[in-house]
């Protein structure tokens, strides 16, 4: 390992996907949910990492706890519920996507009418055809439509598909890579789990076989390497979980 990328914070040369389990999701189905806690489950991660920034976590955790039916939900988002399905173990919780503040910003630099269209960002997809199909156990069909999907975008809006899909992918993975690359310095084996939508498992996993090109998309993207946010650490020997 003495192949070393430079950055703010070092990364290796390494296929990180030797660390990393990437799951794809459908946001809010129960299908999701249940995958969500079966990676839990089989994986045991020491580091879960979602795709949410802090406002989007708060809303979410925010939310599910006022519910009047908190503990007995069947509905809720596949991310609070793989938090929920941590328990009290020895792992760290991670957010690792760009805010959505930047994503607006980065949206509303691209020349008008481009932007114009996407003042509104839907993080959070509405129940349609595809989401019952999901439901119903049919995951070749959906990431087959949500290909179809991206595919559209990207050909008729390039600058739309390169915010919502390259930027957040590579900022996604330099952040995964980050966290794999701190357990390796301290002399651990990485073990971490990350839930992200079905749409940017693919891309993910490219960059964190060849991590150069890492480096490369963000320089390109101008983007600005910062660690992920961990939002709360919970031990095996506390009942209380702590927000860092």
């Amino acid at each position: 390992m003495t192949n070393v990328i430079r950055m703010k914070s070092e990364i290796y040369n390494v296929d990180y996907n030797e660390f990393v389990k990437l799951v794809g999701t459908a946001h809010f189905t129960r299908r999701s949910l249940y995958d969500a806690y079966e990676a839990v489950k089989r994986l045991q991660p020491k580091d879960l990492a979602i795709e949410l920034d802090m406002r989007r976590f708060r809303i979410l955790n925010n939310a599910c706890a006022m519910c009047s039916k908190h503990g007995t939900c069947t509905a809720k988002c596949e991310f609070v519920g793989a938090t929920d399905a941590l328990g009290n173990v020895d792992a760290n919780i991670w957010l690792i996507d760009m805010s959505e503040q930047e994503i607006r910003q980065r949206i509303r630099r691209l020349p008008t009418p481009t932007w114009i269209h996407f003042a509104r960002i839907p993080f959070i997809s509405e129940e349609d055809e595809v989401t019952r199909l999901w439901e119903e156990g049919f995951k070749d069909e959906v990431l087959n439509s949500y290909q179809r999907r991206l595919q559209n975008l990207r050909r008729h809006e390039p600058a739309i598909w390169r915010v919502l899909i390259d930027e957040r992918n590579t900022l996604m993975a330099v952040r995964l890579a980050w966290i794999a690359s701190e357990k390796l310095r301290e002399e651990e084996q990485p073990n971490i789990l990350a839930l992200v939508g079905a749409a940017h498992v693919a891309g993910i996993k490219d960059l964190l076989k060849q991590p150069i090109t890492i480096q490369e998309n963000l320089r390109r993207f101008s983007l600005t390497f910062t660690p992920p946010t961990l939002i709360r650490r919970i031990s095996v020997n506390t009942d209380k979980s702590t927000v860092n």
